[in-house]
């Protein structure tokens, strides 16, 4: 028994800690791999400092979840507005691919193929109220525990700022 102990602890001295380091490598490596962003499975509570129509009221509540095929999906809600998107992972090109849909009927999709803590997305929208399709770009700011993106829309050559979101976890 003294001898089973003895090979047990040795074992987990040598285990432990490099379980403890591949945890906090895998926190530093947001975007990385097919399971990138499943640090953003959970509840957030999210405040806009540029509320708008399409970039949302004020408060939303963001609530992300893992779908069945190990995509991860987003519902962003508030006040007369909704937002669904998914974070696709394609191997084949080691990227990310983001569809989503706005409840007015807006649509779009951005990817990324970027990792780490400040992340960049780019694509395009079709946006329901003016009837136009845009190039928009998302810059995601990553934490364990909290999340700010600020979106922006292409406009006359010139990026503007349509809102600006931070998420703390609940």
């Amino acid at each position: 028994m003294k001898q089973f102990l003895c090979a047990l602890g040795a074992l987990l001295a040598i285990v432990a800690p490099s379980m403890a380091r591949s945890q906090t490598m895998a926190s530093a490596m947001y975007g990385a791999g097919p399971h990138g962003y499943d640090w953003a499975i959970g509840t957030w509570s999210c405040t806009n400092t540029l509320p708008s129509p399409m970039g949302g009221p004020t408060r939303t509540t963001l609530t992300v979840s893992k779908a069945n095929n190990g995509a991860i999906f987003y519902r962003s809600t508030g006040t007369n507005f909704d937002n669904v998107w998914y974070n696709v992972y394609l191997p084949a090109k080691k990227m990310w691919t983001s569809p989503f849909i706005l409840a007015d009927g807006s649509y779009g999709t951005e990817s990324t193929s970027q990792t780490g803590k400040k992340i960049v997305w780019v694509g395009s929208a079709y946006f329901g109220d003016s009837g136009k399709m845009m190039a928009i770009r998302d810059t995601n700011s990553i934490g364990p525990n909290n999340y700010a993106d600020l979106g922006e829309y292409r406009s006359g050559g010139a990026w503007k700022a349509q809102y600006n979101v931070s998420c703390t976890r609940t």
